[in-house]
């Protein structure tokens, strides 16, 4: 069983190192542009999605490699706020918390990255939707063929219908898109990042 799992995420590793480096690369640009221009990452998702969500802001704000200093970049889980989350829940349901906050903090030229294992929560839809309406460029990591890529500017997509198997992808994919972002803002940063240019 252990083995299986590890074989089955390598085997969705390999299809995606195949196949999905150009939306990666893309999606790190936006970013990347973005934050050059003065915008910031805001990021949202549910469950172990936002988890990646809050890991992935981290990243940013902090730093990905402690052997690597740099400054602080602006990125923002919507996930985080319990204060809020819990009285836009109660006072107007689940569907609209994370495009009630992108209203507030959101810009155009801002980038949304919206986390879904399943490619169809529907609140990380509507804030797809919303954000692409007020001039927001907008990422979807999401699984092959989920609703969320149909909507976004740029779709990362895992090969798998398993959803711990896409979520150790996901993983693998928001390190890689944090280290090419800090590669294209601060060139010669870090070691050479060839493969993925």
């Amino acid at each position: 069983m252990i083995d299986g799992t590890f074989r089955e995420t390598a085997k969705a590793l390999e299809i995606f190192s195949a196949r999905e480096k150009a939306p990666l690369l893309k999606a790190a640009r936006l970013v990347a542009g973005s934050m050059r221009e003065g915008g910031k990452l805001l990021l949202c998702g549910n469950g172990g999605s936002a988890a990646d969500c809050q890991h992935l802001a981290a990243e940013f704000v902090c730093r990905l490699s402690a052997k690597r200093s740099r400054c602080a970049l602006p990125a923002l889980a919507l996930t985080t706020d319990t204060s809020f989350l819990t009285a836009f829940c109660n006072d107007y349901g689940f569907a609209g918390i994370f495009l009630r906050q992108i209203q507030a903090l959101g810009k155009p030229g801002d980038v949304l990255l919206g986390i879904t294992t399943g490619g169809s929560s529907e609140n990380v839809l509507n804030a797809l939707c919303g954000a692409k309406k007020m001039g927001l460029k907008t990422i979807a990591l999401t699984r092959r063929n989920g609703d969320a890529g149909k909507i976004a500017d740029v779709s990362i997509e895992v090969d798998s219908q398993d959803t711990a198997v896409i979520q150790n992808v996901h993983l693998a994919v928001e390190h890689a898109l944090c280290r090419l972002v800090e590669e294209m803002l601060f060139p010669g940063f870090g070691d050479s990042l060839e493969g993925l240019k």
